[in-house]
Order: C-alpha cells, then sequence, then structure tokens
C-alpha cells in the first residue's frame, strides 16, 4: 500500500505563526522527544485517558493517506510535570498496523511513547507542524474534560497551540498530536522567571 502523507494542510503549518511568542515557536519546533524536553521542567509522568477503536476523521485521513473513516487505533494521554497536567496528546494508526508493525503501542500502559520512536533506527519522521485548536478539536474536550486546565475550563473557546507529525516505521504511518495546556505556557514563564532571579 503506498501512502500520501499531508501532514500540514489548510490548518497546519510547518513555520509557526510570525505573532506568537519566541517560546511558543520553540517548543512547537522542537525535534527529539517531547517527554525529554519537558524533563528539563520537572519530574515527567503519563495518564492514560484512552485508548481505542475509532474511525479516522478527514484531517487524519489526509495527514496519514487513508480512506475516510478507516478504522484506527488510537491512544490519548496526558503528560504531566510534577503531577500538574501540561500536555495532552493523541496518537492513531491504522488499526491493522497496531496489530502488526506498531503493536507495541498497544502495550506502553503509562510509558511514553517516545519509548518506541527514539530507540528504533528504522523510525523516521515528518517534519513538525503547528496550528491553533479550537473547541470542537478532540484535544480541546480532553483539555477541558480530563485535564481541567482552569483556563479552558473558563474560557471553552481559548485556543490550544498543538503540533503534529508522521512517524513512519516500514512504510506504517503513525500520526501523533501534541497540544500544550494553558498551564504549560504559565509553567514554562514561571521558571523562566526563576532562573532570572537566580
Amino acid at each position: 500500500m503506498t501512502f500520501r502523507f499531508e501532514v500540514s494542510g489548510r490548518r497546519w503549518q510547518a513555520v509557526p505563526a510570525p505573532a506568537l511568542s519566541r517560546r511558543h515557536k520553540d517548543w512547537l519546533t522542537r525535534g527529539g522527544a517531547l517527554t525529554r524536553h519537558l524533563s528539563a521542567l520537572g519530574r515527567v509522568s503519563v495518564r492514560v485517558v484512552a485508548e481505542r477503536v475509532m474511525p479516522a476523521d478527514a484531517d487524519q485521513c489526509r495527514a496519514i493517506g487513508v480512506p475516510l473513516r478507516t478504522p484506527m487505533w488510537a491512544r490519548d494521554v496526558i503528560l504531566l510535570v510534577d503531577d500538574e497536567p501540561v500536555v495532552v496528546a493523541h496518537s492513531v494508526t491504522p488499526l491493522t498496523y497496531s496489530r502488526s508493525i506498531w503493536q507495541a503501542m498497544r502495550r506502553l500502559r503509562t510509558r511514553p511513547l517516545a519509548d518506541l520512536l527514539y530507540h528504533d533506527p528504522t523510525v523516521t519522521r515528518s517534519v513538525l507542524v503547528s496550528s491553533p485548536l479550537g473547541p470542537r478539536h478532540l484535544l480541546h474536550t480532553r483539555a477541558r474534560r480530563d485535564a481541567c486546565d482552569p483556563l479552558v475550563g473558563t474560557h471553552p473557546n481559548a485556543r490550544l497551540w498543538a503540533r503534529r507529525s508522521v512517524f513512519l516505521r516500514h512504510g506504517a504511518p503513525l500520526l501523533v498530536t501534541e497540544a500544550f495546556l494553558p498551564r504549560f505556557w504559565r509553567r514554562l514563564q514561571a521558571t523562566h522567571r526563576e532562573t532570572v532571579k537566580d
């Protein structure tokens, strides 16, 4: 099967919006494992919110090149720093690959996905793209309901800045989307202030 990837598209851009702060641009474009970068801010842990079969939506289909409503295996997690939720993440691959090439993602439990992606030389990654997520996006719902960020709860239409990329292993795609909570940016700013004081 040949895949035609379109990880960018209309809403997702490889170059972050010019109006964003330097910190936003930095975190939206950082390569490598997000959990490793977060560990510089404190102790990182993973809370699994859901693992399930779901149909791919049109945006996901374009991103990894599969027909509309292809059955997907999805994993939703919250990344925490010192027990504070800071990122909500959504990973999907066609269901058939979750039983073969990407079957290890079904056994991760509370280990980060990075354990699979950055220790295997056969895995390659697309460019990182970013976009603000509106209230109808799955990760926006996760932020309101499962991560309980007060700013998202108080302002349900607040945009969440997110990034995504496609990982390939033996030709099988895995789409990973990570949305930064308002709490993350506040924590980052507080950490910066403390560093400046010292």
